[in-house]
């Protein structure tokens, strides 16, 4: 069985199930799972995550071409962000 190394309060367990989203945690960006540019980067420097919230309290910013999260998702996770509005944390560095 396949296991996933998922991120979470800031410890990296095995998982059967990668979650929602995939993190490179050089640059501390997450996006789909299926995105282009999280695909090419090497297995060593890539997290999953179970959820939003995971992501965003590990540090994460959202990647620009996959833009993973919308205005609604921003709602629910603003409390856990210093950025006022979802452009901002998406332009996060």
């Amino acid at each position: 069985m396949k296991l996933y190394k998922v991120l979470k309060n800031g410890e990296i367990m095995e998982s059967p199930v990668p979650g929602q989203y995939a993190g490179y945690k050089r640059g501390k960006i997450f996006g789909r799972l299926g995105c282009k540019s999280g695909m090419r980067m090497k297995k060593e420097n890539r997290v999953f995550f179970h959820t939003l919230e995971d992501a965003v309290r590990e540090g994460y910013h959202p990647c620009m071409n996959c833009r993973p999260i919308d205005e609604k998702d921003f709602e629910n996770i603003k409390h856990l962000v210093p950025e006022k509005t979802l452009e901002e944390f998406y332009h996060r560095k």
